[in-house]
């Protein structure tokens, strides 16, 4: 790859999309990454104040959504936002089944904290957190009333993977997890997770080969320890970062990545950017731009101030709220917004975000920043079809954004 190009595929990935001013300057890719990596971002999530009904819950639900969204538009480390969301999609919870708001707030505390830390910790911090136990119903798993859906799920879909477990290892798991429950203070707005050992299965219990009087800390111990979840974990990140389906011995060395370094995320994630394969033709606009990624990255490019509770419309309009995955698989791959539906909404939004609204648009983008050049280079790394180019005689340079904004090249990322 030529360098621009290949810094431009680096933000794409790390990032959002990068900037203009990102794309020019001198900072190599590999100095963004350590920069970014070695970075502790300030987490402050707000405070919903107390548990309210009907309508004050819908404003508290804005009043998350509105910071959640300000912090992928504008957070002043972006790969601690991207490898977050990728949890975020990966250990789903939905806000339509957790009781109140204010847990999504302590989900998102637990998230950011150790997005890059050491996964079992971050396993820990999930499956004790008020929103999961409320998601998949561990909070209601008992001694004497097993809830398998947890024990189901977590290994399924959050670490070892189907195939690597039988039923009884979800039965054996279930009761492992049992004991939990949530008391929540809605005065305060805030919940505590408080184990009762009273509500926990305190016999022998046999769990992936391993035999004990298991609690939840040794399912957490045994899954994150597990050579499946090494392998998962390397995939799962190989293919948000890189491409999907890597090769056999691309995972085997991501999966002794994790485990050479105690399971650290960030090792993982630094291993994956310094791989040769990552800058292949095979990685370069490898991926479909979900909604999420679409307008965050037009938003962030283009420098388009926002009005928060509309960008929430358009987020819905174009089918991915976050904290609203239809299921806990989560959203729907690449191939899944290749829908007529979801392709009309983005061609629409591209309007939308470059129109001249005046005062009560939504969306304040000011074109005077860019050349035709400069948006070529931006949105499309200098790379664009000499008949689109072509089909710039005569437009604004607002139709010019967003005929780019609307091109087939610009939803791939």
């Amino acid at each position: 790859m030529e360098p621009m190009i290949q810094k431009a595929h680096f933000l794409r990935r790390a990032s959002f999309g990068g900037t203009l001013d990102e794309l020019h300057s001198d900072t190599r890719p590999d100095a963004l990454l350590g920069h970014w990596l070695q970075q502790s971002p300030a987490i402050a999530v707000p405070s919903l104040g107390g548990v309210i009904k009907g309508k004050g819950r819908g404003k508290q639900v804005r009043e998350f959504s509105r910071w959640l969204l300000t912090q992928l538009t504008s957070a002043p480390n972006p790969l601690h936002e991207k490898i977050t969301n990728v949890w975020r999609d990966h250990f789903v919870v939905a806000l339509r089944k957790v009781q109140f708001p204010q847990f999504l707030t302590d989900y998102e505390q637990r998230l950011r904290t150790y997005a890059l830390g050491d996964f079992q910790e971050l396993l820990w911090q999930v499956t004790t957190s008020p929103a999961m136990l409320s998601y998949l119903d561990n909070a209601q798993n008992q001694a004497d009333k097993i809830n398998e859906n947890y024990s189901r799920e977590v290994m399924e879909l959050f670490t070892i993977g189907r195939g690597q477990y039988t039923e009884k290892d979800i039965q054996e798991g279930a009761r492992s997890l049992t004991g939990w429950l949530i008391k929540p203070n809605r005065g305060a707005g805030t919940a505590e997770a408080l184990f009762l050992p009273r509500r926990h299965d305190r016999g022998v219990k046999t769990f992936l080969g391993r035999t004990g009087n298991f609690k939840t800390e040794d399912v957490v111990e045994i899954l994150a320890n597990h050579p499946s979840t090494a392998r998962a974990i390397g995939s799962k990140l190989w293919s948000t970062f890189a491409y999907n389906d890597p090769e056999p011995a691309i995972v085997d060395r991501l999966a002794n990545v994790y485990t050479q370094n105690k399971r650290s995320i960030r090792a993982v994630v630094e291993a994956i950017f310094n791989s040769p394969e990552f800058y292949s033709p095979k990685a370069y606009r490898s991926h479909i731009k979900t909604p999420i990624y679409f307008i965050v990255g037009s938003l962030r490019q283009l420098q388009i101030k926002v009005d928060y509770d509309k960008l929430q419309g358009s987020l819905r309009a174009m089918g991915q709220s976050p904290y609203n995955a239809p299921s806990v698989k989560g959203w729907l791959g690449d191939s899944g917004w290749l829908t007529a539906p979801s392709l009309l909404t983005r061609l629409n939004l591209a309007q939308q975000l470059t129109k001249d609204y005046g005062d009560d648009g939504g969306f304040d983008f000011n074109p005077d920043r860019f050349s035709n050049s400069d948006l070529v280079t931006l949105l499309l790394d200098g790379q664009a079809d000499p008949s689109l180019v072509s089909s710039f005689s005569g437009l604004s340079p607002r139709e010019v954004t967003a005929l780019l904004l609307s091109s087939p090249t610009y939803q791939l990322a």
